[in-house]
C-alpha cells in the first residue's frame, strides 16, 4: 500500500461488539446494570490484550496511515446504552486506545451506526480524530447540527444519505450531493463525503 501510494488503516471492533457477540445483547444489557464489575473485568482483559498485540503488530509489520476503530453503539432509534452506563463502562477503554494510537502519531476513526447524537460529547472527550458514518436515517444524527456543535474538535465522515443513491436518479443524487457538501463547507466543517451505510444492491452500479 505504501509504494502504491495509498492511504492504509487497521481496523477493528472493540469491546462492545466483543461484548455483544461474547454475550449475546440480553445478557450484556442485563449485566450492564446488575454486574458492571464484570463488565469492567472484560474490558480490562481485551483492552490489555489488544495493547499488547497492537504495540507487537506495530514493531514488526509497521504503522499503517490511520486507525478505523469500529464498535456499533446505536440503532436507529438511539444508543444501546445511556451516555452515563456508556462513559462508565467503555469509554475508558476507548481512551486508553486512542491515547495508544495518538502516541504513534497515528490519527483514528470511530466507526459507530445508529442515532448517536448524545454520545459525541464522549467521542469527542475520548480523543478521536474522525466519526462515521454518521447514519441520516437514524435518530438525531443531523450531520449539520454536528458540524456547527463540533466541527472544531473532529472531522466527519460519511453523511450522505444512501436512501437517495437507490432513487437511482443521477439528478436527485447529484442535486442532494451537492447541498450536503455546500451546507458542510459553509459551516467549516472537515469532511470526508461519503455514504451513510454499506451500498445496497438496489443501487446500480453506473449510479
Amino acid at each position: 500500500m505504501r509504494r502504491a501510494g495509498v492511504w492504509s488503516y487497521y481496523l477493528h471492533q472493540f469491546v462492545w461488539q466483543n461484548l455483544s457477540q461474547s454475550l449475546g445483547e440480553a445478557l450484556l444489557f442485563e449485566s450492564l446494570l446488575l454486574d458492571p464489575d464484570w463488565i469492567r473485568d472484560f474490558n480490562r482483559v481485551y483492552t490489555d490484550f489488544y495493547i499488547t498485540h497492537y504495540t507487537y503488530l506495530f514493531e514488526t509489520a509497521g504503522l499503517p496511515d490511520g486507525i478505523f476503530f469500529c464498535d456499533d453503539l446505536g440503532y436507529k432509534n438511539g444508543l444501546f446504552a445511556s451516555p452515563k452506563v456508556l462513559g462508565d463502562l467503555i469509554f475508558p477503554f476507548y481512551r486508553e486506545m486512542v491515547d495508544l494510537f495518538h502516541s504513534y502519531d497515528l490519527p483514528v476513526i470511530f466507526h459507530t451506526c445508529g442515532g448517536i447524537a448524545k454520545a459525541m460529547p464522549l467521542i469527542i472527550e475520548a480523543g478521536f480524530d474522525a466519526i462515521n458514518p454518521i447514519e441520516r436515517k437514524a435518530l438525531g444524527n443531523d450531520p449539520f447540527a454536528f458540524a456547527e456543535q463540533y466541527g472544531d474538535r473532529i472531522a466527519l465522515t460519511g453523511g450522505i444519505d444512501v436512501r437517495v443513491y437507490e432513487t437511482n436518479d443521477k439528478e436527485i443524487i447529484r442535486r442532494e450531493v451537492a447541498e450536503f457538501v455546500q451546507g458542510m463547507k459553509a459551516r467549516g466543517a472537515r469532511l470526508i463525503a461519503a455514504a451513510d451505510a454499506g451500498i445496497p444492491s438496489t443501487v446500480r452500479y453506473d449510479t
